[in-house]
């Protein structure tokens, strides 16, 4: 089997993306068309006007950078063999045990067989192309209006078995840990894999047998790790499994490199550019003994651009997407979801699907034709349009900000209580961001981060190092914490009037 690349897309960020006969059919999928009508950083246009950027064109560029990283593993991992090849022992001469933080003997002919297999990077990159699929309107800011768990099981009695059984061990985790599945609702990642595997069986059933033949659940598992490969998958033979989860999800991942310089660019802002070649100049693979399993590792060379990345990602996180004005609208979509009661998107897979940015509205409009308070319907009413079409945002009147781990909630809290006690509506919203998850590890501790480091020992010889004995961002992650109080001006409280008030009774 080979990839039959059959049409070529044009991105403004990329250049030239190739797409397979596969690929193809799923873009042309009304699941997929519908990511157009999906904005790729909900309200942010309302700041930055040329951030009306969606859903699809951000899957096409993780589907694009995640085979140029294929690639440049390919080419990277043959280099370095060739040039260990010169020396004799060398298996021989790398740590093991304690000591050992992973090895690159192993890899060479277990990365034969990965790269070998057409299906695996088939796989892989269907899994880049689909790992947004499943998001509501408004992107994150539409989870509020998510269904639940209990009624995403109840509308979807079709599903296949492996999908059917997640979803209930999912509930039964929630009941025995006292959480009620009838309340709590699922996040996009959920919708995702719902709607890749109808995606898939539609696909396969109007093709009259023309298309090469995945297990859709291969597909999926690289999405969500909590559902495993099928039983005789060439992910789990091969051993790529791990790998490619690692290439879509993680701390040094293809998503996070499109979504931070495709936003930089349409915002017209610089704070999230980084050097990706470099980056992907850089990626090796290397087995580790503990588990057995091939990870990511990235050269020496490499680490100054990786933690420019990081550093990338932290000051969009604190320029863009935490911006005031953003987070407003957040806020309203907050108090929206309250004054309706637990409106919720549709639970069946393909009304879900039915609903995106372009008609959401009408649906909030007939939401509010429920409620038995006339006050309250022409409140959502009034809500709705000023937080979709008319750019009426609430205002900020409190804010505090510092380092996550000492930043105290008390005045935020009083502030809370003073609001309330005037009858001022309000919404409080608490934004967080760290430089890496990666965490630093004790002199004897091993290394608790998948990604590691290739540097050359005293004998030149290349080993394999944890990361963060090398990284001084890591050792410091720096992190921040923004809690921010947003009200509705109303006939006897103007905004300014407010922030008044908050001043002068907090100093009581």
């Amino acid at each position: 089997m080979s990839l039959n690349l059959v049409r070529r897309i044009r991105d403004n960020l990329h250049g030239s993306i190739d797409i397979t006969e596969l690929e193809d059919a799923v873009i042309a999928h009304p699941f997929f068309q519908r990511l157009r009508r999906v904005r790729q950083l909900a309200f942010l246009h309302y700041v930055f006007p040329g951030a009306t950027h969606s859903r699809f064109e951000h899957s096409l560029g993780v589907l694009h950078l995640g085979s140029l990283a294929w690639e440049k593993l390919k080419t990277n991992q043959a280099r370095l063999r060739n040039s260990l090849a010169r020396y004799q022992d060398f298996a021989g001469s790398e740590p093991r045990g304690e000591g050992s933080h992973g090895r690159l003997a192993p890899t060479f002919g277990l990365m034969d067989a990965v790269f070998s297999s057409d299906y695996v990077l088939q796989c892989f990159r269907l899994a880049a192309l689909l790992h947004d699929v499943g998001h509501p309107p408004f992107s994150h800011s539409g989870e509020h209006f998510m269904p639940t768990w209990t009624e995403v099981l109840q509308s979807n009695p079709d599903l296949p078995d492996y999908l059917q059984n997640y979803l209930k061990d999912r509930i039964n985790a929630m009941q025995a840990k006292g959480q009620d599945p009838a309340k709590a609702r699922v996040r996009h990642e959920i919708y995702s894999i719902l709607l890749i595997e109808r995606m898939f069986r539609d696909i396969y059933r109007s093709s009259v047998g023309h298309l090469p033949k995945f297990d859709v659940r291969d597909v999926i598992a690289i999405i969500n790790p909590a559902i495993a490969p099928s039983e005789n998958s060439p992910l789990l033979k091969v051993g790529a499994y791990p790998l490619v989860r690692e290439l879509i999800s993680g701390e040094l991942d293809i998503d996070r490199m499109d979504y931070l310089l495709r936003d930089s660019r349409e915002c017209g802002v610089v704070y999230g550019v980084f050097d990706v070649d470099r980056i992907l100049d850089s990626l090796c693979v290397y087995y580790d003994d503990n588990d057995q399993q091939l990870h990511v590792a990235i050269m020496l060379s490499g680490l100054a651009a990786f933690e420019d990345y990081l550093r990338a990602r932290y000051s969009m996180y604190l320029q863009l997407y935490f911006h005031k004005s953003s987070v407003a609208a957040e806020a309203m979509m907050r108090h929206l979801t309250d004054i309706l009661q637990g409106w919720r998107l549709p639970a069946r897979v393909e009304n879900y699907a039915a609903i995106d940015e372009y008609n959401i509205g009408q649906a909030l409009y007939e939401a509010a034709r429920l409620l038995r308070s006339p006050a309250e319907r022409d409140g959502v009413v009034v809500l709705v349009a000023d937080l979709l079409y008319n750019r009426r945002l609430w205002k900020r009147v409190y804010e505090i900000s510092g380092p996550a781990q000492t930043l105290s909630m008390q005045s935020v809290e009083a502030v809370q209580k003073i609001l309330t006690r005037h009858g001022i509506r309000h919404q409080l919203v608490s934004s967080g961001n760290s430089l890496t998850r990666f965490q630093p590890r004790g002199a004897e501790e091993r290394s608790r981060n998948y990604l590691r480091l290739i540097r050359k020992d005293e004998r030149q010889l290349p080993r394999i190092a944890p990361i963060e004995d090398h990284s001084s961002l890591i050792a410091s992650n720096d992190s921040v914490a923004i809690h921010r109080i947003y009200a509705v001006p109303s006939a006897g409280h103007g905004i300014p009037d407010i922030k008044a008030l908050i001043t002068d009774e907090l100093k009581l």
